[in-house]
C-alpha cells in the first residue's frame, strides 16, 4: 500500500516548487529582456527603456548585425575557438586524469600534487603575460585563444575521479593482453565515460564561448577577433559599433546605426548558440557530475 504524502510534506513541496519557480523566471527576465529589446526601435528603446515585450517591432539591428563583417568573422573565429578548443581540452585533460588514475604508476601522486599545487596557488597576471607572449609566442595568433585554457586542474580531478570508478579489471586484463596505454584509454576509458566528458565538455565549451580576456590580452594587431571582444567594445565604445558593422566598400554614417538595438541583437545571437548545447548533453549532466565527484 503506497502511503499518500501528509499535508506538511506537500506544503513543503508547494513552497519548493513555487520558490524554484521564482528563482527561474528571475533568472530567465534577463535574458527574456536582452531578446525584446533586440527587437525593438531604438528611438523606443532611448524613450520607454528596456521592458519585457517589444513596444515599436523592427528588425534593423538584426539587419545591420548579420551585414557586419566583423561580427561574421568573429562567429567564425568563436565557433573554431570552441570546438577545436574543447576537444583538444577533453583530450589533453583526459590523458592527464588518466596518468594520475593509474595504481601502478609510482609518480602518479605527484603529479596529482602537481595539479592540485597549480589550482592552489595561481600566478600573477604580469608573468602569466610574459610567459604567453615571450616564452609561447602566443600574440595576435588563434592558438592564443586556446593553449592558455586548455587545462583546468578542476575538471582533471574531476575526470581523474571518475576513471578510477571505472572497473579495474577490464583495463587490467587489456594489459596483460599486451595493450598500450594509449589504447586502453581510447578503446576502453573514454567509451565509458560519456557522462563524465559530456559535462567538462559542456563547462569547457561555455568557458571558450564566453572568453574575453585572452583577446583582450593576446591579440594587438590581428584581423580577428572572438565575439566576446566584439561585444566588450560596443558596449564601452560607440565607434566600436560603426567599425564592427562596417561593409567592404560602404562608408556607414553613426548616426544611422540604431545602436542599442544592435548591443542587444549582437548579444542575442551570441548567447543563442551555447544555450541549444545544452539540451543534448542534459542527460549526461546530473550523473557526470555526481560521478566524477566521488573520491577514488
Amino acid at each position: 500500500m503506497i502511503e499518500r504524502p501528509n499535508f506538511s510534506n506537500r506544503l513543503f513541496h508547494f513552497f519548493n516548487y513555487t520558490f524554484l519557480t521564482i528563482f527561474a523566471l528571475f533568472c530567465l527576465m534577463p535574458f527574456w529582456i536582452l531578446v525584446m529589446a533586440s527587437f525593438t526601435q531604438d528611438n523606443a528603446l532611448r524613450v520607454n527603456g528596456y521592458l519585457p515585450w517589444v513596444s515599436k517591432f523592427s528588425l534593423e539591428a538584426y539587419k545591420w548585425v548579420l551585414k557586419g563583417s566583423q561580427v561574421r568573422t568573429g562567429y567564425e573565429v568563436t565557433i573554431f575557438v570552441t570546438v577545436v578548443g574543447t576537444l583538444c581540452s577533453l583530450l589533453v585533460m583526459s590523458g592527464l586524469a588518466y596518468v594520475m588514475s593509474l595504481k601502478r604508476l609510482r609518480g602518479r601522486n605527484k603529479i596529482a600534487f602537481y595539479v592540485f599545487f597549480t589550482m592552489i596557488f595561481v600566478p600573477g597576471i604580469v608573468p602569466w603575460f610574459i610567459t604567453c607572449r615571450n616564452l609561447l609566442h602566443l600574440k595576435d595568433n588563434i592558438w592564443a585563444l586556446i593553449l592558455p585554457m586548455m587545462v583546468q586542474p578542476f575538471w582533471v580531478f574531476v575526470l581523474r575521479n571518475f576513471f578510477a570508478t571505472l572497473p579495474t579489471e577490464i583495463m587490467e586484463s587489456a594489459y596483460i593482453d599486451g595493450a598500450t596505454d594509449s589504447t586502453i584509454l581510447f578503446r576502453i576509458v573514454l567509451p565509458l565515460s560519456t557522462p563524465v566528458l559530456a559535462t567538462v565538455g559542456l563547462f569547457m565549451a561555455v568557458a571558450y564561448w564566453n572568453d574575453w580576456f585572452l583577446g583582450v590580452m593576446l591579440l594587438d594587431f590581428a584581423p580577428f577577433r572572438p565575439l566576446s571582444v566584439i561585444i566588450l567594445k560596443m558596449v564601452s565604445n560607440i565607434r566600436a559599433i560603426q567599425s564592427a558593422m562596417q561593409q567592404p566598400g560602404v562608408s556607414i554614417n553613426l548616426g544611422s546605426l540604431p545602436t542599442l538595438g544592435i548591443r542587444m541583437a549582437t548579444a542575442a545571437i551570441t548567447i543563442g548558440p551555447i544555450i541549444l548545447v545544452y539540451p543534448f548533453v542534459q542527460r549526461y549532466f546530473v550523473k557526470g557530475l555526481t560521478l566524477g565527484a566521488i573520491k577514488g
